[in-house]
């Protein structure tokens, strides 16, 4: 069976959105009808929960215009087909929406054949894209061509290695790399498992979906964004990106979610990605490289198909990356998930290795010291000043222990300790940030152009981890929140003022006072001016 393409249209004549809505034979064009709109701000707002594959819009309509919303889609949805409905004395905003990268418009009125027509011609190009995404004979023919072998270990060795600066100028010279700067960032996406039964996966299908993935971030990051992408030997994709100080961290969580939602779309796979800190020199690209990777830990505590940047989940600022060994790297890993489970099995993994080593007692001791300083490196990198039973010194506690036995029971017992104090302050700073959120819109409520980038950008956090967390406290979307902040202060001001709507719109937020008359009237089931008589007890 066919696959129907998800489509919503949008135009502010009930006739003639109502027409169209009925009169086309949606799935007989391959389309499914997911949602209609009278305005752009609606169908803006419905974009993340519809998903549509290709937006109709007329171009004028109140409140946030067709050109407006194709922008604002080209944006954010990098691979949905926008098509513009315009009469013909609106040719002038066609011409403009071409430059937008519309993909076609139509003239009014609408011929119901020729609307059909159309429709199959958008459908074949949809199935072009999609076989070009998803032909994964294509991709096995790329992936044999595709052989950047000495490229992708010199980008490896510079992320994970030191290296000299002369060998540094001189790999990016001979590879043609570019990055412009003045700041840096790393980023690594790794696959969080295929979606659906797995059995039935081959090998090679799985690597064949890894590239995938390095294709989309390549195109994304490095073709459209300047960006290095490049995989590395463990079977993930890592990225360089280099902006403004400012603007770095923000644009860097923007293309990891347009990588996210492609790799979705196309691959039918879940992708996270975990972000470094910024930096300010290139040979600083390994420490954010370590932290992008360390980001990627807490899935299993934060959840799978995320953006996770390491200034969101540790609160502390990462000095420098020691080289642990394996036992002191999977301990670390283990503690960053939150698991006491997982950390239980790392140490015993680590201390039946060491039963079964043979090693004398006092390099043992050391094994163990080092155990310890990668412990609490990691708790300084966290945040956490004083976790429980952190306050004596460790070493000594150590050396009174006799056997491997009690030191096991010892250090489990502790970082399960140190789990429950990070857990507590990781609650007690969500809870800080959020109401610093809260306090934040409540003083800018009133700006109309209020976004949920100005929150995150004032308190330094990623859009999809504030997002997930302030959904969590509020049990609302950023959007929700604010409408239901302008609405009781608008509803406050028609109670006890006599300013007219236009007046209590602009006060709360809305330079259109008939949106906010729909919105209010949609919140309250009352106009504003409903409202009002009731609360003075007229009618």
């Amino acid at each position: 069976m066919n696959r129907l393409y998800k489509v919503i249209l949008i135009d502010d004549e009930d006739e003639v959105r109502e027409g169209i809505k009925f009169k086309t034979p949606w799935a007989d064009c391959g389309f499914e009808l997911v949602g209609d709109f009278e305005n752009g701000r609606d169908a803006w707002e419905a974009m993340e929960d519809l998903k549509p594959d290709a937006v109709i819009t007329d171009i004028c309509m109140p409140f946030m215009d067709g050109l407006q919303l194709s922008k604002r889609i080209f944006d954010h949805y990098r691979n949905v087909k926008v098509v513009i409905v315009t009469g013909f004395e609106d040719f002038d905003y066609a011409q403009r929406a071409i430059k937008l990268k519309v993909t076609d418009y139509l003239l009014k009125p609408l011929n119901s054949q020729e609307f059909t027509d159309f429709l199959l011609r958008m459908k074949h190009e949809l199935d072009e894209d999609r076989m070009h995404k998803e032909d994964l004979s294509r991709l096995r023919s790329q992936l044999h061509q595709s052989l950047p072998l000495l490229k992708e270990s010199f980008l490896e060795k510079l992320v994970s290695a030191s290296m000299s600066e002369e060998e540094r100028e001189l790999g990016i010279q001979s590879h043609q790399l570019f990055l412009p700067g003045p700041a840096y960032v790393a980023m690594v996406g790794d696959l969080d498992g295929r979606q659906g039964d797995r059995s039935e996966e081959s090998d090679t299908d799985r690597e064949l979906i890894r590239f995938g993935v390095y294709n989309i971030m390549q195109e994304i990051i490095e073709k459209e964004h300047g960006g290095i992408v490049f995989r590395t030997r463990d079977h993930k994709v890592a990225a360089l990106y280099s902006a403004v100080a400012d603007e770095l961290l923000l644009q860097s969580q923007t293309l990891a979610g347009q990588v996210r939602y492609s790799v979705e779309k196309y691959l039918k796979s879940t992708l996270s990605i975990g972000i470094g800190r910024p930096c300010h020199h290139i040979q600083q690209l390994s420490q954010s490289y370590q932290e992008a990777l360390s980001a990627l830990d807490y899935r299993f505590m934060l959840g799978v198909n995320r953006t996770l940047s390491i200034q969101d989940v540790e609160f502390g600022q990462r000095e420098g990356i020691s080289r642990d060994s394996d036992w002191e790297k999977q301990l670390v890993s283990a503690m960053r998930t939150g698991s006491q489970a997982y950390v239980s099995k790392a140490l015993q993994v680590g201390f039946d290795g060491l039963r079964s080593s043979g090693t004398t007692v006092d390099k043992g001791y050391g094994i163990i010291h080092k155990l310890l300083v990668a412990l609490m490196n990691w708790i300084t990198e966290t945040g956490l000043t004083h976790p429980a039973g952190i306050e004596d010194d460790l070493f000594s506690q150590i050396q009174t222990m006799k056997t491997l036995d009690a030191i096991q029971q010892w250090l489990e017992e502790l970082c399960h300790r140190i789990l429950k104090d990070l857990s507590a302050k990781r609650s007690n700073v969500t809870k800080s940030q959020m109401q610093k959120a809260e306090r934040f819109i409540s003083d800018n409520y009133m700006n109309e152009e209020l976004t949920l980038n100005d929150v995150c950008s004032h308190l330094y956090m990623s859009i999809s981890y504030f997002s997930t967390l302030f959904k969590q406290h509020t049990g609302m979307t950023f959007v929700e929140y604010v409408t239901r902040i302008r609405m009781e202060k608008a509803k406050e001001l028609l109670a006890i003022t006599s300013h007219k709507t236009y007046e209590i719109a602009l006060r709360v937020g809305y330079g259109d006072p008939h949106y906010f008359s729909v919105i209010f009237k949609r919140q309250t089931g009352t106009t504003p001016k409903e409202y009002r008589n009731l609360q003075k007890g007229t009618f």
